[in-house]
């Protein structure tokens, strides 16, 4: 997906990755799908996920407009996401970073579960971000198996 309609994703997505070239190259890769939870017309969230002919697939950006977060908008894109793992594999992954609480617990509302840390994924950031009065240093990955549901 790229064109006029994913340039318009760049700035929702932005939430997710700072980075809107890499945001760009997600949303032209031929392995990644684009999601989009829409409100008369507006978009108020999107997901792009990379679906391999390996499993997992990944979620690798999910992002809800500030002013509709608490609403349900992400998880409707990730129930949009599971749905489709009977077609694409059994298990999807997606990560965040360890001082992001609030997707911590979002994640796990969702179903998934914590399955590995990547120590100090997140150094190249500097100066370090801090979010919940702690530094962004590791990434949190979460797993969905469908069996596990």
């Amino acid at each position: 997906m790229f064109g006029a309609d994913a340039e318009k994703l760049i700035p929702l997505l932005h939430d997710a990755e700072e980075d809107d070239e890499r945001i760009r190259t997600a949303l032209r890769d031929p392995a990644c799908q684009a999601y989009v939870a829409r409100v008369d017309e507006q978009s108020v969230g999107a997901a792009v996920v990379r679906w391999d002919d390996v499993e997992p697939g990944e979620i690798l950006y999910i992002a809800v407009a500030d002013t509709e977060r608490g609403k349900g908008y992400g998880r409707q894109i990730i129930a949009a996401i599971q749905a489709e793992l009977p077609a694409r594999g059994r298990t999807l992954l997606v990560g965040t970073a360890n001082s992001s609480l609030d997707n911590i617990a979002f994640y796990q509302k969702c179903g998934f579960r914590m399955y590995e840390v990547k120590n100090n994924y997140f150094s190249y950031i500097q100066p370090p971000i801090r979010e919940n009065g702690i530094v962004m240093r590791d990434m949190i990955v979460f797993r969905y198996d469908l069996d596990a549901g």
